[in-house]
């Protein structure tokens, strides 16, 4: 009795952890940015309040740029046109110095630059929402003011320095990491629970049958 319910025991645990399982080699990168479907974010603040970093979204190649920054949890938000901008980037400008309405009135903007390793920035050819994050790239968000013309200067530069300096956020490498077998749709507890159900009826079924043998 003991030894089967052990082995269905077992079979359960094993069953259940084969859901969703960190592979060796994330395991190795995840505080790395070191593949080449690894993008770096650099964010500069510019004139506002805020702290400059340079973070990681682990295997964000083939996103668009604004799915990067949720990837690295940067709350962002856009102005309401019918071809939104985004106009701020982690509570800054704050309200007073920009309203977020259908355009931006406030007297700077979030620079969207690109790069590749070792090379120079530039404007990125389309807005956030649009631009396909290429395996390689670098990204940069600067706040720039109007009145500074219209170069910006991102101090951090695209480099493999850069790259490895680069904060992996644990949203970011938790869905690098994660391996689930059944098909990306589909949700984790959707999967665990009728695996657990089936379990728990199989223990008690041979539960059952051994204590009619028994008494038999």
């Amino acid at each position: 009795m003991k030894s089967l319910l052990a082995r269905l025991a077992a079979a359960t645990l094993l069953s259940t952890g084969a859901i969703a399982l960190p592979t060796a080699a994330s395991a190795e990168d995840h505080g790395s940015c070191d593949a080449a479907s690894d993008v770096p974010v650099v964010l500069e603040f510019g004139t506002l309040d805020g702290e400059d970093r340079v973070l990681c979204a682990k295997d964000a190649a083939g996103d668009t740029g604004l799915e990067v920054l949720d990837a690295v949890d940067l709350e962002t938000e856009e102005t309401t046109a019918a071809m939104p901008m985004v106009c701020r980037i982690e509570g800054q400008p704050t309200p007073e110095q920009e309203k977020c309405g259908n355009a931006l009135n406030g007297p700077g903007y979030w620079a969207f630059l690109v790069a590749k390793e070792d090379q120079d920035w530039g404007y990125a050819s389309v807005g956030l929402q649009e631009y396909e994050v290429a395996e390689g790239d670098f990204i940069a968000l600067k706040y720039h003011l109007m009145a500074d013309g219209e170069t910006v200067e991102v101090a951090v530069p695209a480099s493999v320095e850069t790259r490895a300096a680069a904060e992996v956020t644990h949203d970011s490498a938790y869905q690098s990491d994660l391996t689930v077998i059944e098909d990306d749709d589909t949700p984790l507890a959707a999967i665990a629970l009728p695996i657990a159900i089936a379990a728990a009826l199989l223990v008690a079924v041979a539960a059952f049958v051994v204590g009619r043998r028994r008494r038999g």
